[in-house]
């Protein structure tokens, strides 16, 4: 028996939740993690918007090879459901990709009026994934399923 195509389930989680767990390098070589809320197309590239200056853009710039984690927060281990990912991280400098990908944004995290001037100023990146792993419990305990994007 094959395995199942996962894409349109991992589509559909990557809409269903929030917020990535951006880990990068530092310039010391020391791993740093950071929250950001993202949105993704359907090539599984994730967006974000963030400051220039704050400790993962500044470890991007440097090294663009990242890794992440998306995930919600459950209690039992068989709900234990996610995605982990590597690839590389980049600033997007077309602007308009850059409103396509706002408006994705906006659509999906309702942000008051006082966030507009913090966006505006923001820089958007994007994490285009290599290789991708979906996690699942709910299958069979430690269910796997990857996908090596840097194969047609």
């Amino acid at each position: 028996m094959s395995e199942p195509d996962i894409r349109p389930i991992i589509h559909e989680f990557l809409e269903t939740q929030s917020t990535l767990a951006l880990s990068t390098v530092n310039a010391a070589g020391k791993p740093e993690t950071a929250p950001v809320f993202y949105v993704s197309d359907d090539r599984f590239n994730l967006y974000w918007l963030s400051a220039t200056h704050v400790h993962h853009s500044v470890n991007l710039a440097a090294h663009p090879q990242v890794s992440g984690c998306i995930y919600p927060t459950i209690w039992e281990w068989q709900e234990i459901v996610g995605l982990q990912i590597r690839g590389t991280a980049s600033v997007i400098n077309d602007e308009r990709l850059r409103e396509q990908i706002l408006l994705l944004y906006l659509r999906k995290f309702k942000l008051p009026p006082a966030f507009d001037a913090a966006i505006a100023a923001s820089t958007l990146y994007m994490l285009q994934p290599t290789w991708i792993r979906w996690v699942n419990n709910s299958v069979t305990f430690g269910y796997k399923a990857e996908i090596d994007l840097t194969q047609p």
